[in-house]
């Protein structure tokens, strides 16, 4: 014992402590032991040392013995009564001495499925103390709360589902007073306002409903309103017209809008419901046993629609064509249907119907008299039948038809309507793409195009603006905005005039010309050209500054040509190739920009688009402005070449007082006699003529910047709108370089390609966005920037497993649509 203890003391040097033990007066003790050191003397000559155990120990003089009542401090500490109240037994133990410490009454009745033991050091070794409930752990009020918060969680998932339930209730009752679109723009607290270029009202009346009403009492009315309006609007779903609104026993419906379908489409429509409506009218009467007479009225045409009103919005319609189809409705006769002139050209163009139409006569008068606008000639609609089912014989007006079925539009007329003065060489050059992509007009086209949101452009589910592959329908596009933007031109100069019919053919045919230059590249394709050209008009029709239409036409022209010819390489692996077009320019010239440009030009400036070209350049100056155009805002398109990048900011940066105005700022001056030999045939003299036009001035650099600017904007917008545009044209840019470089021609597009797009997002298109923040309304300005944000940070959350969903579909050739169904979806996980 002895020397266990002076072992731990003098040589193990630690407190010996053992126990407990049983001692007279102290039935539990707990004794220890501690060493006593001799401090040194300084002076004594010798060491003062112990022999134990055969260990020299140097300085041990003693120990002190100290003794403990356990059972004492057991006693004063109450842990029995602690661990009673805690309804738990214990039993404490020394490991080290192998010895019970203390336990409660009915300890042996732990075990381990009913206990936990909790060791803690301590100077008597290590002590183990079981602990638990000889009932397991459960107290008694669990299986009470277990059936309280299954009973909660119930209650809450019933009150969840009731709220989201209530929620799609809600949505749904909205969707039938507004558009959905309408809603949206209200949720962002924007103004709800469309114009629409054609379309078809019907209104419906109930005959002499004042003197009934006055019969019945208004419970019964009510009544019978509802139920005959109840059948009504199923034959609004039925045809897949949109219903307005009823203001007592007047009934609206209008074809071709909120959601747009060609003008013809959707005066068949209208007109098949209004058949049955008169149908349905024929087997209803009103409960006192009173047979229900209508009258119904339709017009097509212009109008603009919106929402009115705070308190109890309204989504209506105004305009001429809604007062037309009203006074239809009112001159028209007990059970039948009129249509005014436009609604009756329309109908003899429908897809799908064929109608009894028939001219009203009055005696020998054809037509009624109508407040404000003389005498109309007008229609009874009576049947359809289905085209080619059954030969109907029309009533043909040999009148001479010499209006536009667009007008009173500002947007370019339809070739269709005047089809009839086309040789037959013009008509087989139009070709069908002169007549609107799936029978719409260029000016409902433009008009559809335009009113996207920045943010989705593309995306809509109208075939008229959803993003398409298809080469033919891009180019109906393109030519539609083309042509909305020449006429704007044509009018400026003279508010009289009008674009020919041979500018409209031989557009289409340039448009188609240019698309065919496009080469299928996995990014630099027609069908980016196609979104470069919808931003740009976008932007253009939102710009602040004022525009010349010139410069408009120049803008959207540049973006649709701007990568004309591409080969889907870039300019550093051209010349890293040594690919013959490197050949036809100087070394410090962007070589496939350049290209592009020489495509277009070459191109416009061909015998076949004389018409064309005078429409658009009517003379030396403007030759001069358009040009200057297209060289500015396909040139900068080089992004990849620091040079001229740094050039395009210190240019801005002078345009807005922060730098001087130099020669060497020009863009244009390395490409001076270029330009004078594609667009003046070397004519000199046109800088002696206009001076001005040739030299850097203050005016000149602003007007050059805000192109670059415009055009640079456009060509990466889809980084700056949603997530879907923003990451399927990373997607193909992607696909692009994997293309070079599985053929050697690049590195390794998946090293840094994560980082890289944070890295360009953050150091270009973030600082392109916020330089052209001056050129917009605070509003669209600074949504440009925060999609740009938006977007970096969704890629930073998820464009490491966005570029492996990337890798795997190129790897494994999946469909490029199931690829983007995965990327899309992405920011939802």
């Amino acid at each position: 014992f002895w020397q266990t203890v002076t072992t731990d003391l003098f040589i193990k040097k630690k407190l010996n402590v053992f126990g407990p033990i049983t001692m007279p007066k102290m039935k539990e003790t707990m004794c220890g032991h501690l060493a006593i050191w001799k401090k040194p003397d300084p002076n004594q000559l010798f060491k003062y040392v112990l022999n134990v155990h055969g260990t020299e120990v140097v300085g041990a003089w003693g120990i002190v013995m100290n003794f403990l009542d356990w059972g004492e401090l057991k006693d004063r500490s109450n842990i029995y009564q602690r661990f009673a109240d805690c309804n738990f037994e214990f039993e404490l133990t020394s490991i080290d001495g192998a010895s019970t410490l203390a336990m409660s009454p009915n300890h042996e009745l732990l075990t381990d499925e009913n206990s936990i033991i909790v060791e803690t050091e301590t100077m008597h070794g290590v002590w183990q103390n079981r602990v638990g409930n000889s009932n397991g752990w459960d107290p008694s009020w669990y299986p009470a709360a277990v059936a309280g918060v299954v009973l909660a969680s119930l209650l809450l998932g019933l009150l969840t589902a009731s709220t989201l339930v209530e929620r799609q209730l809600h949505r749904n009752l909205l969707y039938k007073v507004m558009p959905r679109r309408a809603i949206a723009k209200l949720h962002r607290g924007q103004t709800v306002l469309e114009k629409f270029n054609l379309v078809t009202i019907f209104f419906s009346d109930i005959v002499g409903f004042t003197s009934m009403a006055g019969k019945m009492r208004p419970i019964q009315v009510m009544k019978m309103l509802n139920e005959l309006y109840t059948e009504l609007d199923k034959l609004v779903e039925k045809h897949q017209v949109y219903k307005v609104e009823t203001v007592g026993d007047s009934y609206m419906v209008v074809g071709g809008a909120p959601d747009r379908v060609p003008a013809p489409l959707a005066a068949e429509r209208v007109a098949l419901f209004a058949i049955d409506a008169i149908e349905l009218v024929k087997n209803f009467s009103a409960k006192d046993g009173d047979q229900i007479f209508i009258r119904a009225g339709l017009a097509s045409g212009p109008t603009v629609a919106g929402v009115v009103g705070s308190a109890m919005p309204r989504y209506c319609f105004f305009g001429d064509t809604v007062n037309l189809a009203s006074t239809m409705e009112r001159t028209s006769k007990k059970m039948k249907i009129q249509v005014a002139e436009m609604t009756y050209r329309l109908l003899q163009d429908a897809p799908n119907m064929t109608f009894d139409l028939k001219k009203r006569m009055e005696g020998d008068i054809a037509g009624v008299e109508i407040k404000g606008k003389g005498h109309q000639i007008t229609y009874w609609v009576d049947k359809a039948h289905l085209r080619g089912a059954t030969s109907v014989k029309k009533e043909i007006d040999t009148t001479p038809r010499d209006f536009d079925i667009e007008a009173p539009s500002t947007s370019a007329t339809s070739p269709r309507s005047s089809l009839p003065e086309m040789s037959e060489g013009d008509i087989d050059d139009a070709s069908t793409a002169s007549m609107g992509e799936e029978m719409f007009t260029p000016g409902e086209i433009y008009d559809a195009i335009t009113a996207q949101e920045w943010g989705m452009i593309g995306h809509a589910e109208s075939s008229i603006v959803a993003a398409t592959d298809d080469r033919d329908k891009m180019v109906c596009r393109a030519a539609a905005l083309l042509e909305h933007h020449l006429e704007t031109v044509i009018q400026e100069r003279d508010p009289q005039a009008k674009m020919t019919l041979s500018v409209k053919i031989q557009l289409n045919k340039f448009a188609a010309d240019v698309a065919s230059t496009y080469n299928g590249a996995k990014f630099h394709s027609l069908s980016h050209a196609m979104h470069v050209t919808t931003s740009m008009n976008k932007l253009v029709s939102l710009v602040a500054t004022d525009e010349s239409a010139l410069n408009k036409f120049s803008l959207v022209f540049s973006a649709f040509l701007h990568d004309a010819g591409h080969t889907g390489m870039s300019n550093k692996i051209l010349h890293d190739i040594h690919h013959p077009l490197t050949e036809k320019f100087a070394d410090d010239v962007p070589t496939a920009e350049r290209n592009s440009i020489g495509i277009a030009l070459d191109l416009l400036f061909r015998d076949e688009y004389q018409a064309l070209r005078s429409a658009i350049i009517c003379d030396d100056m403007d030759k001069v402005q358009f040009s200057k155009a297209i060289f500015q805002t396909i040139l900068v398109t080089d992004i990849a070449s620091p040079d001229r990048v740094d050039l395009c900011k210190k240019r801005y940066e002078a345009s807005n007082g922060n730098g001087k105005c130099e020669p060497q700022l020009c863009p244009l001056v390395p490409h001076l006699s270029e330009i004078m030999d594609l667009v003046f045939d070397g004519e000199l003299e046109v800088q002696t003529k206009y001076p001005d036009e040739f030299t850097v001035t203050m005016k000149g650099l602003e007007e050059c910047v805000r192109r670059e600017h415009l055009m640079l904007l456009s060509d990466v917008a889809h980084l700056m709108q949603g997530w879907e545009n923003f990451i399927k044209w990373n997607f193909r840019l992607y696909k692009e370089l994997y293309v070079c470089f599985s053929k050697g021609q690049c590195e390794d597009p998946r090293d840094g390609w994560y980082q890289g797009q944070i890295g360009f997002l953050d150091k270009y298109v973030l600082p392109l966005a916020k330089r052209s923040q001056i050129y917009f309304e605070k509003e669209f300005s600074d949504a440009i920037v925060n999609n740009g944000l938006m977007n970096m940070q969704l890629w930073m959350k998820h464009g490491i497993r966005a570029s492996a969903v990337m890798l795997e579909g190129i790897v494994n050739d999946t469909n490029e649509s199931e690829v983007l169904l995965q990327l899309y979806e992405l920011p939802s996980l």
